[in-house]
Order: structure tokens, then C-alpha cells, then sequence
């Protein structure tokens, strides 16, 4: 016969208080979101040159929802078209993701570089940096009448830079600096990041041949032998407020001399100016873009009266001037 003896009260009501306690353990979680990655095409704008237009469009990559918004967007194609729509430049970018976000992002920007033929400048930064830097370039000029793309700058008194290839010593203080004799090309300025501000790197470009070079090299008499040395370059630098506390070692001359230099405070409301940079500049192609370094670089700093040369990333982030991978 069956055993239909009742449970006990006690029992009963353990169980009956055990059941919700259950159920909700075992209740599934919302379903995470599956990323999506959707696709949208931006105007870079509009650019002239030799009184033809020509627009760039690039087509951006973005993952919704992202497990890193720093890595969520990546440009996928870049177009420039002429005046008539008709696509005269095109690129493709191919883009890797994995755990709900791009490995390695590209940004662009467009700029003319101004001069008397006038250059359409775009600029990309890559995020994580490659051992190139974060920072490269593509540059597009006319040339007989048709839109065509410089490769890095030639060494000086190369590219049509100096006529004839004649170059010119000019002396200074434990070296020389060498320039072109004469040139029919024109005089600019390349604004280049160099990890803490920008430095504006002369060049030479001749608009008729499509080629481009550097402006100056500097050498120093290095045991009785000229050796590479950097130039006085133009700087651009934006302040953040140093913190209270903070010291630089100043140098008086851009050499590791320990013996010539001095211990400086840096306060919030210091007086600050960065009259120039010297570096060596080097350029090279990598692609379809080039890019540019720099080595031997020393900063000149004047500071509350004080004026020397500064080079070490201490002494960068003690003047306001943190490292960052890159710089609008």
C-alpha cells in the first residue's frame, strides 16, 4: 500500500520558502548585446587648388555597443573626387576587430598647404601607433594640370631645390649649416607632432616637377669631424598648467654637458616661452604616405628670466607639455 502520510508542517513551509530563492538563481540574464558594425560616409571638405576643386570623402566603421569607445570608429575608404564627381583618388582600409572593438584605428584630416602652387595635405593617425609614429601623410599638387602625389622630401639640393644641385656652406658656431646656393623652388614650412608640440620643418618645393625637398642640413665638428647635428627649427607648443613643485634641468647649450646647467622651479604662473626646437629631421616613405622623425631633439625654453635647452620627457611634462600619442 502507498505511503500517503502528509508532510510535516515545519518542513513544508522550509520548502516552500526554499522555491523562490531558486527560481531566481535560475533565471537567465538579459542577453548581452551582439556589437554591430554599421557604416556612414563623412565630407572632409572641399579643397582648391590652381582654381580646380577637388572634395574627399571617407567612409567610417563603427561598432555599437563597444567594449572601448576609444577604438570604436576606423575610417574604411577615402575618395577624392574633382569637380565633376568623377573619382580621381581612392583608397581602402582594412580594419581587424575582436572583443567588441577595432585592433587599430585610422583617423584623417584634410588641409591645403599654402604656397604659390598650393598642396592638398592629408593627414592620418593611427591609434595604436606603428614604430613610425602615430602621425603620416599624403600630399597632392597640380602638376601639369593634373592631381598628383608627392612622395617624402628629397634630401637637400635635390627635387629641383637648389639649381644645378649647387649648395652653400654657412658657418656657425661649431659647424655649418648647408642651404642651397639658389633655388627655384619655394620656401615653406611642414608642421610635423613631435610627442609633446609641433615643429614647423622647412622645405623646398617645386611645384612644376611635383618634387619637394629639406630646406637645410646642419652638421657640428664632432672631433675634428663634421658630423649630423640638428637645426634651429620653429616650434608650436600649447601649455597645460604645471604642476606646484615641478623642476627642470636647464641646459645651457643642447649637449649632455651635466657641468653647465642648472636646477630651475616651475610654478603655475610661470613665465614660459619656447623661442625654438633643434632637431634632426627624417623623412621616409612607408606606403603610399610618408612620415617624419626626429633625433638629437632639445628644446629652448625661457623661464622667469632664465633662458637654456631642456630634452628629457620629465622636463617636457614639467613645462606643461605631457606626452600624447597625437595632436590636433
Amino acid at each position: 500500500m502507498e505511503n500517503t502520510r502528509p508532510l510535516p508542517k515545519l518542513l513544508l513551509g522550509a520548502l516552500l520558502l526554499c522555491t523562490p530563492l531558486l527560481n531566481a538563481q535560475e533565471a537567465p540574464g538579459p542577453a548581452p548585446a551582439v556589437p554591430r558594425v554599421t557604416e556612414s560616409e563623412q565630407r572632409l571638405g572641399s579643397f582648391t587648388l590652381g582654381g580646380k576643386a577637388f572634395t574627399v570623402t571617407t567612409r567610417s566603421q563603427t561598432i555599437s555597443p563597444s567594449s572601448n569607445k576609444r577604438f570604436a570608429t576606423t575610417i574604411s575608404e577615402l575618395e577624392i573626387r574633382d569637380a565633376g564627381a568623377s573619382v580621381i583618388y581612392q583608397e581602402t582600409f582594412p580594419a581587424s576587430l575582436a572583443d567588441g572593438r577595432f585592433l587599430q584605428t585610422v583617423a584623417v584630416s584634410g588641409s591645403i598647404l599654402q604656397g604659390t602652387g598650393g598642396a592638398l595635405v592629408l593627414r592620418f593617425l593611427e591609434d595604436p601607433a606603428p614604430p613610425t609614429g602615430p602621425e603620416s601623410w599624403q600630399m597632392f599638387g597640380l602638376v601639369n594640370g593634373k592631381l598628383t602625389r608627392f612622395a617624402a622630401p628629397l634630401p637637400v639640393g635635390q627635387g629641383g631645390s637648389a639649381v644645378n644641385g649647387v649648395l652653400t656652406g654657412v658657418m656657425l658656431r661649431g659647424g655649418i649649416d648647408v642651404v642651397p646656393l639658389a633655388s627655384t623652388a619655394e620656401a615653406l614650412e611642414f608642421r610635423v607632432w613631435a610627442g609633446n608640440f609641433f615643429i614647423r620643418v622647412p622645405v623646398r618645393i617645386d611645384w612644376t616637377s611635383g618634387q619637394w625637398s629639406e630646406a637645410e642640413q646642419c652638421f657640428a665638428n664632432q672631433g675634428g669631424k663634421l658630423e649630423p647635428a640638428g637645426c634651429n627649427l620653429r616650434v608650436t607648443a600649447t601649455r597645460q598648467p604645471a604642476a606646484e613643485g615641478a623642476r627642470i634641468t636647464l641646459y645651457a647649450q643642447p649637449e649632455e654637458n651635466t657641468y653647465n646647467t642648472q636646477q630651475i622651479a616651475v610654478h603655475p604662473n610661470s613665465a614660459v616661452e619656447f623661442p625654438a626646437v633643434r632637431a634632426v629631421a627624417h623623412w621616409q616613405n612607408n606606403g603610399d604616405r610618408f612620415t617624419c622623425s626626429f633625433d638629437q631633439l632639445w628644446l629652448r625654453v625661457r623661464i622667469d628670466g632664465n633662458d637654456g635647452w631642456v630634452h628629457s620627457p620629465a622636463d617636457f611634462a614639467a613645462l606643461g607639455l605631457p606626452p600624447a600619442a597625437t595632436a590636433q
